[in-house]
């Protein structure tokens, strides 16, 4: 049995790329381009009403700061925010997820290895894989259901891979930026306001977008020279995550 547990762990870790990976600098996470250290059907599109960020808000003077300083500012009012909604794209993978600091609600597509749904609230976990990614795991000597929504709880391998890419720990540890950021160019993203600031070496490089009106949000991390590595979008401040349990038919994860 304790061959098995370790296969199927090994899988899911392979399954997933992030499984192993939650800390700030994780190969597909927020933080992971060489920079400073309901139901689950995809989230909506809209605005979360009440945004700080956006054409109509005061501007904030963070542009006036230092590089470390916007960054860590930054962090802190994504944080703050208390949820938030997360639009990562690369070369492996699309991801959209709502989140909070206890919720999670989402789609992951691995593109070549398939896709899954994702539910947290507490310490529960739901997930739903498509036939694609189930092969790969069978192929792996794990054999999981496809189309049927699975629970279980961090305790559980596979839930809890799953559950890493809900990156929660952005709202109970942001991020600290190291001293090797500039402050770039002030744009706009997505009509938002922004200051740039990043990192870059050769023709690789991290460039994050904070909000200069309203609340000093980051709202966009790029990445250049790594299409592995996604570039995210972050929008729908303080809008509710209202995650919840999935209706029909619900199974419990396999453990082994």
């Amino acid at each position: 049995m304790l061959k098995t547990r370790t296969r199927v762990v090994r899988h899911v870790t392979f399954a997933v790329t992030c499984a192993a990976a939650i800390t700030s600098l994780a190969a597909c996470g927020p933080d992971s381009a060489g920079g400073p250290t309901g139901n689950a059907s995809a989230p909506g599109s809209s605005s979360a009403p009440g945004a700080s960020t956006g054409s109509q808000a005061k501007p904030n003077g963070i542009e006036k700061q230092s590089a470390k300083e916007i960054y860590d500012k930054a962090r802190q009012a994504n944080a703050d925010a208390g949820a938030f909604r997360e639009q990562g794209t690369s070369s492996k993978q699309k991801t959209d997820i709502k989140l909070s600091a206890t919720e999670c609600v989402g789609k992951v597509d691995r593109l070549q290895q398939g896709s899954f749904e994702i539910i947290r609230k507490g310490s529960d976990i739901w997930g739903k894989v498509d036939a694609r990614f189930a092969a790969g795991m069978q192929a792996h000597g794990a054999t999981i259901p496809s189309g049927k929504w699975l629970h279980g709880t961090p305790a559980n391998p596979l839930m809890r891979a799953l559950g890493t890419y809900c990156h929660q720990e952005q709202f109970t540890k942001p991020d600290k930026a190291s001293d090797d950021l500039t402050v770039g160019k002030s744009t706009t993203v997505n009509g938002v306001p922004v200051v740039s600031v990043g990192r870059k070496v050769g023709d690789k490089g991290v460039t994050y977008y904070v909000a200069t009106t309203g609340k000093p949000n980051l709202v966009k991390r790029e990445v250049a020279g790594r299409d592995d590595l996604p570039t995210i979008n972050y929008s729908d401040f303080g809008k509710p995550v209202g995650a919840s349990a999935p209706t029909g038919e619900v199974v419990e994860a396999p453990s082994h």
